[in-house]
């Protein structure tokens, strides 16, 4: 988008319009839930917390719509303020927390050092290593009961 928020690019074929409306289904579902950090200046990032995956994407680990949920979609504006992304994250461990969530995941690509490295600083632990489209990706997880 064009305030820098949301770069990563959609999955192949997937433009953002749809993934977005997809997203907020979601919600409505009460499958997932997206938190908006703003400011005076406009949005400042986003981050969203999926309960369970939509029919044909499951994976009980990751979130099984009971005590397990996963963060997903961090993003924030790259002249957003230090601690914004701190924030959204400690934001969704009280949102799971009072909805009886007892672990978090969060995925990452291998590759990602920075992201893994931020991952590790707020508590989670690698769990699980997945090729995935000629890529490998890491599995976080955090206990926030």
């Amino acid at each position: 988008m064009a305030d820098g928020v949301v770069g990563s690019a959609p999955a192949i074929g997937e433009a953002w319009r749809p993934r977005v409306q997809k997203w907020l289904t979601e919600q409505q579902a009460g499958r997932r839930l997206i938190l908006v950090a703003e400011d005076v200046s406009g949005l400042l990032g986003t981050v969203q917390l999926v309960f369970s995956f939509p029919t044909g994407y499951a994976d009980r680990e990751a979130a099984n719509g009971i005590d397990v949920a996963m963060v997903e979609a961090l993003k924030t504006r790259p002249d957003a303020p230090h601690g914004v992304a701190t924030q959204l994250i400690t934001d969704v461990q009280n949102i799971a927390r009072k909805r009886g969530i007892k672990t978090l995941t969060f995925l990452l690509p291998l590759h990602d050092s920075r992201g893994i490295a931020q991952a590790k600083s707020w508590g989670f632990e690698e769990f699980r290593i997945m090729p995935d489209a000629g890529r490998m990706l890491a599995f976080f997880r955090k206990s926030v009961d």
